[in-house]
């Protein structure tokens, strides 16, 4: 809520939040669960093509959010709120196989490191 307040922007449309938008009063449904599925289908249905408009949209209004979150971070700290601000590494990336594997490995070795110093300890 205090973000609300304080006018932080909102998050950009994806390509298909556009095309509902733009298709949901003329869907055909009872409620608006039953449009949901018929235009989720109709999405699924639509060739590249005919969802490069809605893609298009969605990449300017990214472009729109990324000027717009720039000017209010910057906003933010003339207020002083840096607690507020994205870090520059936003979101640590997903694990691949391999370097899944390889951190399995490097844990496994510390802990015959640390197995090894034990008994080495011990010993003494």
């Amino acid at each position: 809520k205090e973000l609300t307040v304080l006018g932080k922007p909102k998050r950009p449309r994806s390509g298909f939040n556009i095309f509902v938008s733009e298709n949901f009063q003329e869907s055909k449904g009872l409620s608006p669960v039953a449009k949901l599925k018929q235009l989720f289908d109709t999405w699924q249905k639509l060739s590249s093509s005919q969802k490069q408009p809605y893609l298009q949209l969605a990449e300017d209004d990214k472009v729109r959010y990324e000027n717009e979150m720039k000017s209010w971070e910057a906003k933010m700290l003339e207020l002083g709120r840096e607690d507020l601000i994205r870090s520059k590494n936003q979101r640590p990336k997903k694990k691949t196989a391999e370097t899944a594997e390889e951190s399995e490995t490097a844990k496994a070795f510390s802990r015959e490191k640390k197995a090894k110093l034990k008994l080495k300890k011990s010993e003494e």
